[in-house]
């Protein structure tokens, strides 16, 4: 199948040219590279046309999102197998092949790559994502032994940053995620999709790239902790019946509550601001269900895992009582 890699670059400085030549590199080689620039300010978009010249560079003169900047990468290709990266991730040689090879099982979906820390690839940066009964998400085995993670196997979501993608298995013709999200929760939801639709996602143990883990925006930013809270809820409102996501929201909102009144009381204003304002427009947000593929407490019955430590776990169980799990 041909493959197109899309990597997107905002103010990636020299990082971008290397993460380029490692996927130009690899052998097989892709079809195509191509590069969408979010506005880069930095220089690194003159690089790339400059250093790169087989790329194929798409300059957008401002921040289209992480979800807007694929998809525009996305439609600029017509491979069937289309691969994300992330402009902070080095890929080691047999990279590329061992996503193919895994690809090849016409049930999967989706394959997420082994990513490893930048300085030690004895070291996991994810291994895929996990997903928890309230609809919270995090990379599996981050900062554990990538020796832990030397088996294929299902995984709840794959890791938007780098991830090989069937496009034959995307929810979509013209786009891979839903542009109301810009960034954060996307692939939660894509790996939702996927299962929802009958297809297998996996993490793909041989499929070893470095990442750096350079996030642009810290963690506990307003504009982060806003959104990420806000996407949550506007992910699980399109893809979760309405009759069941009325009895479900109960024990999310309340944990949204005892979260808040914490982070209150601890005198984190930026994060107490950040988790009312996502919440509301969250539920407010104009959402249409998604009534295609399996429910979506069959995805959660099957790939939920609890979080450790009360009062976690209280609201946890609350939450898959009302899924029926």
């Amino acid at each position: 199948m041909r493959s197109a890699i899309i990597v997107l670059n905002m103010n990636g400085g020299g990082m971008v040219l290397e993460c380029l030549q490692s996927l130009a590199s690899q052998d097989p080689s892709p079809d195509e590279i191509i590069v969408v620039d979010n506005g880069s300010e930095d220089g690194s978009d003159d690089l790339v046309a400059r250093e790169m010249p087989g790329v194929t560079l798409l300059r957008q003169g401002r921040n289209t999102g992480f979800t807007g900047g694929n998809n525009i990468g996305f439609r600029h290709s017509d491979a069937d197998l289309v691969v994300l990266v992330n402009n902070d991730c080095v890929a080691e040689p047999g990279w590329l092949a061992s996503l193919q090879t895994t690809m090849a099982d016409p049930e999967v979906g989706a394959a997420t790559s082994s990513m490893r820390n930048i300085h030690d690839l004895s070291v996991m940066d994810s291994a895929g994502g996990d997903l928890d009964w309230l609809g919270f998400a995090w990379d599996t085995g981050k900062g554990h032994p990538a020796s832990d993670y030397e088996s294929l196997r299902e995984v709840a979501f794959p890791c938007g940053g780098a991830v090989a993608l069937r496009r034959q298995a995307l929810p979509f013709e013209d786009r891979i995620f839903n542009d109301d999200l810009f960034i954060y929760q996307e692939d939660v939801e894509l790996g939702m999709q996927l299962h929802r639709r009958g297809w297998k996602v996996v993490y793909d143990p041989g499929a070893v790239i470095r990442h750096v883990h350079s996030a642009t925006t810290k963690r506990g930013s307003f504009f982060k902790e806003h959104l990420c809270n806000r996407n949550r809820l506007i992910v699980l409102r399109r893809n979760m019946d309405p009759a069941v996501f009325r009895r479900y929201v109960k024990p999310v909102l309340a944990w949204q509550l005892l979260w808040t009144t914490a982070s209150l009381l601890r005198g984190r204003m930026t994060l107490t601001r950040a988790l009312l304002a996502g919440t509301r427009n969250g539920l407010r947000a104009p959402v249409e269900y998604d009534p295609v593929g399996r429910p979506l407490r069959e995805v959660f019955c099957r790939h939920a895992v609890y979080r450790p430590g009360r009062p976690w776990r209280t609201f946890q169980s609350w939450a898959r009582r009302t899924l029926g799990c």
